[in-house]
């Protein structure tokens, strides 16, 4: 008879979203049999490709109900960063004592053992924080490729690492001897809860302010999961902290070196990049030639003097301010979405003298009402008619700005279907208007 330990052999996803697709095609290109959970499944070419590599998915309650997995047949599991760690499934993996790991971090152990015995020597850089990050990551990116380091970001930016790592080992015409890409990873809490092994070679937390608290139970559960990162730190390699964030907490770890960096995302990178001993000069000729990127402060398009900005990246209190003190001009203010949890109070000393309406949508808006007394909060319906109202309270020189604060999902697929919707009507405003 076979013991337990022999007898485990399957990989669990729970979920099916990019990261958890990317981990499937990962683990089957190393010949892994692979179960995955997903309850709200899309058919898409991908899922139909990994079904026809006999990937077994269920519907969570299937999978409980039914009982189509023993546990003692799971050698890892690999959850996506939007499954729910309070799930069911999730109570009863912990129950049976098994690993659970994030998508990154089931990467990083076969990158970690690549280096030992292919000689693997590129270098990984990894970001984390509150704000900034994905702008951060890009810049960084930005100019090490400028400045002919090869480089490439990865991670919570929408290119999943297991996905590269993919395209890297398991592309035949790829030769390992060519592989010298420096990788920057930008990282959220979701995926750093389930994150332990030392590979990192540089690792960067810009700031800490809460968000996720629809999440984590209080502000010191989310920090906890941010400060994961130090844990995937190897020895006496730099961990780069804003002063802000070193104030507010104790770093205890003693086998890394500290190096203090201001809150503000050119300063961290141009410190990074000399440390990867390119010129400053070189590194500031590079930070012209960025672009701004996406649905973050992004300027959209004027309107009979009128000036509309999409900032729907800003899903969190702090964004939201960085937002209303970065815009110099008078604002009007659309906010609101799906609640994270937190409080809105702190918005009425930030918007005193900036903001000259408050629009607020979705889920959130009679808490945001509430909360911001200093300001008569207008409840709009959905997004197009908040752009109207806007529009119609508007005076030359003002600034129209969707900044909402909160998660897209009451309304929209993600913050990037939230920004492109509120483009696109803005297009139509100013075609109405024949500008």
């Amino acid at each position: 008879m076979k013991s337990k330990k022999m007898m485990k052999n399957i990989y669990l996803i729970l979920g099916l979203s990019l990261s958890g697709k990317a981990a499937a095609f990962f683990l089957l290109n190393q010949n892994k049999k692979v179960f995955a959970i997903e309850d709200n499944l899309k058919i898409d070419d991908e899922i139909k490709l990994l079904k026809k590599q006999n990937v077994k998915i269920f519907g969570s309650k299937d999978f409980l109900n039914k009982k189509v997995l023993d546990a003692e047949k799971i050698e890892k599991v690999i959850i996506s960063p939007g499954f729910n760690p309070n799930h069911e499934i999730v109570k009863f993996l912990i129950k049976n004592k098994i690993e659970i790991l994030s998508e990154i971090e089931l990467g990083a152990r076969f990158l970690k053992n690549k280096r030992k015995r292919k000689n693997f020597k590129n270098k990984i850089i990894a970001i984390t924080g509150t704000n900034g990050k994905t702008t951060l990551t890009k810049l960084i990116e930005h100019i090490l490729n400028e400045n002919n380091i090869k480089a490439k970001a990865l991670g919570n930016i929408k290119i999943p690492f297991t996905s590269y790592l993919t395209k890297i080992f398991f592309n035949k015409s790829q030769s390992l001897k060519k592989i010298d890409e420096l990788f920057i990873l930008e990282l959220s809490s979701f995926q750093l809860e389930k994150m332990n092994t030392k590979f990192l070679d540089a690792a960067i937390i810009t700031n800490i302010s809460p968000d996720h608290l629809d999440r984590y139970p209080n502000f010191q559960s989310y920090a906890k999961a941010k400060f994961n990162i130090i844990k995937c730190l190897k020895n006496k390699k730099n961990l780069y902290i804003t002063k802000k964030v070193l104030k507010s907490f104790i770093v205890k770890n003693t086998k890394i070196n500290i190096k203090e960096v201001k809150e503000d995302v050119k300063d961290i990178a141009i410190k990074i990049c000399l440390d990867l001993k390119i010129a400053k000069k070189n590194i500031l000729n590079a930070i012209k030639t960025f672009k701004t990127l996406e649905h973050r402060l992004e300027f959209v398009r004027e309107i009979k003097g009128v000036y509309f900005y999409n900032d729907s990246k800003a899903t969190n209190v702090e964004s939201v301010i960085y937002a209303v003190k970065k815009i110099k001009k008078p604002i009007i203010l659309i906010v609101g979405g799906m609640d994270k949890g937190f409080s809105y109070k702190i918005w009425n000393k930030y918007f005193k003298d900036k903001v000259k309406y408050v629009l607020a949508i979705g889920k959130s808006s009679k808490k945001i009402k509430e909360d911001l007394t200093g300001f008569d909060v207008q409840i709009i319906k959905d997004l197009n008619k908040a752009l109207k109202k806007a529009f119609s309270l508007a005076k030359k020189e003002d600034r129209v700005l969707l900044s909402p604060g909160c998660s897209s999902f009451d309304m929209f697929n993600n913050f990037e279907h939230r920004g492109e919707s509120f483009k696109d009507f803005v297009q139509i405003l100013g075609e109405k208007y024949n500008v």
